[in-house]
């Protein structure tokens, strides 16, 4: 089971923001989250978040950049999928 946040936010973002009783900027015309990728694992393809994480290693003036994916919508907490045995 996976759950709908991802698509389902974005619209919900956007309902709320165009609320001109409690806003009063411009419309707004599209939402979306700007670090999703797509996971394929055993011919299934999901939707997940993705972070990207700064690493300051000693005695490096730049930082590194790892990437994490989530397990888990952090939104609501439900497995992005089930597991295949």
């Amino acid at each position: 089971m996976t759950c709908k946040c991802l698509t389902e936010l974005p619209k919900q973002i956007m309902a709320h923001c165009n609320d001109q009783e409690q806003y009063q900027a411009k419309p707004v015309l599209e939402a979306s989250f700007k670090d999703l990728v797509f996971s394929l694992k055993d011919g299934e393809m999901t939707m997940v978040l993705k972070s990207d994480i700064k690493l300051k290693e000693k005695g490096l003036k730049n930082h590194k950049i790892t990437t994490i994916t989530f397990t888990y919508c952090p939104f609501c907490g439900v497995k992005n999928r089930e597991d295949h045995d």
